[in-house]
């Protein structure tokens, strides 16, 4: 995900599109702001099965200390991993 939890972004099109498969979802720029916020995140966790953030995107807005239980800081190259050899798709919001 890029959009931020304050743009318009429909999170019931994770559940849509994923249907019954495993399902998880990477924040990028913006978007790691909804692993900061209560409300949002938890919207967000009930969607997924696992929620990661890229560390480097969590630093650069300020919120690295207010990173919520459920989400998993990683790396770019660890995003890779995941894009490449543990999900079948992607899709981008």
């Amino acid at each position: 995900m890029v959009k931020g939890p304050h743009e318009s972004c429909d999170l019931d099109l994770i559940s849509k599109i994923g249907g019954e498969d495993r399902k998880a979802v990477i924040l990028f720029e913006d978007a790691v702001y909804f692993s900061a916020i209560g409300k949002k995140a938890d919207d967000l966790l009930e969607r997924v099965d696992e929620a990661y953030v890229i560390s480097d995107d969590l630093r650069a807005r300020g919120v690295a200390d207010r990173l919520i239980q459920g989400f998993e800081e990683i790396d770019y190259s660890r995003v890779v991993d995941l894009i490449m050899e543990e999900y079948d798709q992607t899709v981008t919001l």
